[in-house]
């Protein structure tokens, strides 16, 4: 499975067999938005549609709001926490969680539900979502094996948010640090004692 971050909370997951868009960012954000053609779509913000779950010709299956949902062997789940659904989608066996826009911490028992996590997508440039130093808080309670910053300060997109260096320096990232382009994965992760921070490329304003 690739994981890629586009910008904001969006990121897009590539499986063998589909292709997830977690988080799109709306129209007018980015001058030069990716082409991206998902086959299903997760929102963390909204009620769930149940129309917009079945397939439907000339667009993808949507999926937001709290519960479980199969389509197209994917597993998304679904867990309330205040205006934000937290979304855990698992591709190819590869489970990634996105917080979206979440402004607090999570209680034990929605970590529990959560459950293992291999990739968490969290907010890290505060304004309207968590910054660095409470980001960084919050993967020390979910235990991921490895964390992915998104919603930081992008040039070119809208938003007033911290850089992604705040977030790197909480965790603990060397200097020299570098973002990576993409991240692949073959299967779900062991547990391990520390999670490893990967840094991607925004991919808002790279175009067609």
């Amino acid at each position: 499975m690739e994981l890629t971050f586009v910008g904001l909370s969006c990121v897009r997951l590539r499986g063998r067999d589909v292709e997830v868009v977690i988080d799109p960012i709306p129209p007018g954000v980015s001058s030069r938005p990716p082409r991206v053609n998902p086959d299903i779509v997760v929102r963390t913000e909204g009620e769930g549609d149940l129309s917009l779950v079945r397939p439907g010709e000339g667009r993808p299956q949507e999926v937001s709001g709290p519960g479980e949902y199969e389509l197209r062997g994917v597993s998304v789940f679904g867990v309330a926490a205040g205006d934000t659904t937290i979304m855990r989608v698992e591709v190819d066996d590869v489970r990634v969680c996105a917080l979206g826009r979440l402004r607090r911490q999570l209680a034990e028992h929605e970590i529990d539900a959560l459950g293992h996590v291999d990739v968490l997508a969290v907010p890290v440039g505060g304004g309207d979502a968590l910054e660095a130093q409470a980001a960084a808080r919050l993967v020390n309670a979910l235990e991921p094996a490895i964390v992915v910053p998104v919603r930081y300060a992008v040039a070119g997109l809208t938003g007033d948010y911290d850089p992604v260096d705040r977030f790197a320096k909480e965790m603990g990232l060397a200097e020299g640090w570098a973002p990576q382009p993409k991240l692949n994965l073959t299967g779900s992760l062991p547990t391990t004692e520390e999670t490893r921070v990967i840094v991607l490329e925004p991919r808002a304003l790279a175009g067609p």
